[in-house]
């Protein structure tokens, strides 16, 4: 018995997975620009990403994102400045790491296909969602 209610948590759990999960590659999109939004409220990473995508032909063509820290501002040449040379290095690799995102985007045309760099984890996981955000205005 406990064998096959086992089973059945897996199966489950196999379904709800793969319902939440999007599938890209089953996707049709409208061409247009879209504006697609995410705001990390993590304690330890509090942050939003924005991007805008065009689409012609159904696929994406151009991307642009950008990332904000917890008080607004662009994260940039100057984030991190204030936090010491340490944190200020930091800061710079990460910003280094996103600002390749993009790209990579337009690239790879699937936003779970955009690896996360190392010191820009955070900011990978934000503009996936923001661009999934912008995809879903884009479906048709």
């Amino acid at each position: 018995m406990k064998k096959y209610l086992l089973v059945g948590m897996v199966v489950a759990l196999s379904l709800l997975t793969a319902c939440g999960k999007k599938d890209f590659s089953k996707m049709s999109f409208n061409d247009g620009e879209y504006q697609g939004h995410f705001d990390n409220d993590e304690k330890d990473h509090p942050s939003t990403a924005d991007v805008t995508l065009t689409i012609q032909d159904g696929k994406i063509v151009n991307c642009t994102a950008e990332f904000r820290d917890d008080k607004g501002n662009i994260k940039g040449d100057d984030y991190g400045k204030d936090a010491g040379d340490e944190k200020y290095k930091k800061a710079q690799i990460a910003v280094q790491g996103f600002s390749q995102y993009a790209d990579k985007l337009v690239e790879v045309q699937d936003p779970d296909q955009v690896d996360a760099i190392s010191g820009a984890t955070v900011s990978n996981k934000e503009f996936k969602e923001a661009v999934w955000d912008a995809l879903e205005k884009a479906k048709k």
